[in-house]
């Protein structure tokens, strides 16, 4: 059975501080944030968790895993100037193996860590190409 909240307190997204003052159900859902930005996907407990696609305002596009309302798991970034990152997500950020495509098609990929390329590991595990 899907239950329905009322949401009244301030929700953080993605460091993005939205107040949201409406309905939202556990299970599979649709929300339209104050930016404009929409979300479709799995909730849980109010929050963005499990599958689903945010829709940015700002033509920014996510596909993949959320857990507490964060981008966690496996999952597709595309930017708005169309760099293209698909990989691992942890808490938000880019973390694990991924790979980045820039509008120039230059490629990495290798291994993110904090939302960053992770210098700290064997450069010969990482390739940058340009195709």
């Amino acid at each position: 059975m899907k239950q329905w909240m009322m949401i009244l307190t301030a929700f953080v997204f993605l460091g993005l501080g939205l107040a949201l003052a409406q309905t939202v159900k556990d299970g599979y859902g649709q929300m339209t944030l104050p930016d404009g930005s929409v979300y479709t996907g799995q909730f849980k407990d109010g929050k963005f968790d499990g599958k689903g696609e945010l829709n940015f305002a700002d033509q920014r596009q996510y596909n993949g895993e959320f857990i507490n309302g964060q981008f966690d798991g496996q999952g597709i970034l595309v930017y708005s100037d169309g760099s293209k990152y698909e990989g691992q997500f942890k808490d938000g950020l880019l973390n694990g193996q991924g790979e980045i495509t820039y509008p120039d098609n230059t490629q990495y990929n290798g291994t993110f860590k904090d939302g960053d390329i992770d210098t700290t590991v064997n450069p010969t595990d990482n390739t940058a190409v340009n195709n």
